[in-house]
């Protein structure tokens, strides 16, 4: 039989599949309520079971944390950081404080990765830790809310960007521009997650390379002008002057300086994706955040060699700003290198964001159309259309200069649990091996200022972003208890079930496909 031919019988065979499991509507349901879709017939031992690969080696493993990381935070969170605290030399400080948070917590997720063996990151901690209503309400706020809103954020800083890059002189940047490049730029990565995670991986590794070189460069700049002793600004005698001292109205400032971070448990979600996760997750935390804090740190002190800190706040693109005032005609280089780092950061989120939906899916809590993967391309293709779609919906609906306020308050709430879940499981699982184990002060100390962040906003009197992020969780009782506690299955979701699943060629991840 030729290629041709036998490629065409396949599909043939999996076509009729996949229309047997319509016909099971009478089946027993699986874990999750829902109607079980494992086609009858034989499994010889040739057959093979669809599911994700391990793929990601160690080099990929720092690249998904790295390139995760870096994205625009770096470029549009100066401002804030300065702003919050009022001196250069506290904003520093808050930096380098939210990267070490950010290592502490990311070292928390590997262990509790090894020790519960699953994709999932923060849902499979509080499932195991606390039960299914906070894993629930965390799934439903990070794959409707928090994960699509910061990939919508992200994409519209890269649209800002280049807007301002090809737009003329003193123009201002038309809004229908920047939603337009940042619709173009999550398309093109929704396609390529799509298709092939070794080619994301792939890409992942060029684009994470690519956007380090950009910042090193902005801090070559900077060094050359500290030499020539531009250092008013970041001089310790001068740095500290007019610092924020009151610790409450710190927060909006941890916020700014955490955004930049966020992602140091994306590679927690990709779990059974990665090759001997028990050494290499640890290790590409322990590689890749401290690296990620000293180039922070570098950048921001560089900025402040060429612009002074009331430009960098009032600055819309202080990046841009910064290459135009250091480098001449050059100055093209950094905007690039900047869109090539913030559209390599949506990569890596859409290839970690997806897997939340597809595990979420997988233990019950959604629809099981998310827990399917790709026939031909075992990715989990339900998983990426969704949250591309919600970032669409959110891109279209408006700016985001509000929301990073409302994402980071339900992000923190939730990190600060998770985190929690390593005392908790060594209390409640002593048994279970634990090849790394983290400090335990490490844990509490995410925790506190995680407490931190999630109350201090209450005591200065909660802003309506606060509001709505609460509203938000807790609207997810209102699905939590009729369709997961109690196991409301309309049959219509049956039929759509299936109807999507032919649409897309997608399986149930314990699918055994003949050969």
């Amino acid at each position: 039989m030729s290629d041709e031919s036998l490629l065409s019988h396949k599909k043939r065979t999996m076509n009729k599949n996949i229309g047997v499991m319509a016909e099971h509507d009478s089946s027993p349901s699986d874990s999750s309520g829902s109607v079980s879709v494992v086609p009858s017939g034989r499994r010889s031992s040739s057959d093979e079971k669809v599911h994700l690969r391990r793929e990601l080696g160690l080099v990929k493993a720092i690249s998904i944390v790295m390139g995760t990381i870096i994205g625009s935070g770096i470029f549009i969170s100066p401002q804030g950081v300065l702003r919050g605290t009022q001196s250069v030399g506290l904003s520093l400080i808050i930096w380098l404080v939210c990267g070490l948070v950010s290592l502490a917590g990311a070292l928390c997720f590997a262990e509790l990765s090894i020790v519960t063996g699953k994709s999932g990151s923060q849902y499979i901690y509080l499932k195991e830790a606390y039960g299914d209503i906070p894993a629930f309400l965390y799934s439903w706020t990070s794959s409707l809310l928090t994960r699509p809103g910061g990939q919508a954020l992200g994409t519209l800083a890269m649209g800002t960007y280049m807007a301002e890059f090809l737009v003329p002189g003193d123009c201002p940047s038309p809004d229908i521009l920047i939603k337009l490049f940042a619709v173009l730029a999550l398309m093109i990565v929704g396609f390529v997650n799509a298709v092939s995670v070794k080619w994301t991986t792939h890409l992942h590794v060029v684009f994470t390379v690519s956007k380090v070189i950009a910042l090193l460069i902005i801090v070559a700049v900077g060094v050359w002008m500290m030499i020539q002793g531009h250092t008013t600004y970041i001089s310790p005698s001068v740095s500290f002057r007019g610092s924020n001292t009151k610790v409450l109205t710190l927060t909006a400032a941890f916020y700014q300086g955490l955004y930049p971070y966020d992602g140091w448990g994306s590679l927690n979600t990709v779990y059974e994706e990665i090759k001997n996760p028990k050494r290499n997750v640890p290790l590409a935390a322990i590689v890749g955040i401290p690296a990620i804090i000293g180039i922070y740190i570098l950048v921001n002190m560089s900025y402040l060699t060429v612009l002074t800190p009331d430009e960098l706040i009032a600055s819309d693109a202080v990046a841009v700003n910064f290459a135009e005032r250091s480098l001449g005609v050059m100055y093209w280089v950094i905007p690039l290198g900047i869109c090539i780092s913030m559209f390599g950061a949506c990569m890596g989120n859409v290839l970690a964001d997806a897997r939340l939906p597809y595990v979420t899916s997988r233990e019950g809590h959604m629809v099981q159309f998310l827990s399917m993967i790709s026939v031909n391309r075992r990715t989990p293709l339900p998983g990426i259309c969704l949250e591309v779609l919600i970032s669409l919906f959110l891109i279209a609906i408006g700016s985001f200069d509000t929301l990073l306020y409302g994402l980071s308050f339900a992000g923190w709430g939730f990190y600060g649990a998770s985190v929690l879940a390593v005392p908790v499981l060594r209390y409640r699982q002593p048994n279970r091996p634990r090849p790394f184990k983290v400090p335990i002060i490490l844990a509490i100390l995410v925790f506190i200022c995680s407490l931190y962040l999630v109350i201090s906003p209450f005591v200065n009197g909660p802003d309506i972003e606060i509001i709505y992020a609460c509203l938000f969780i807790l609207s997810g009782l209102v699905f939590y208890f009729p369709f997961v506690h109690f196991k409301l299955r309309p049959r219509v979701v049956g039929h759509i079930t299936t109807f999507l699943q032919k649409l897309f060629v997608v399986v149930p991840s314990d699918y055994v496909a003949p050969e």
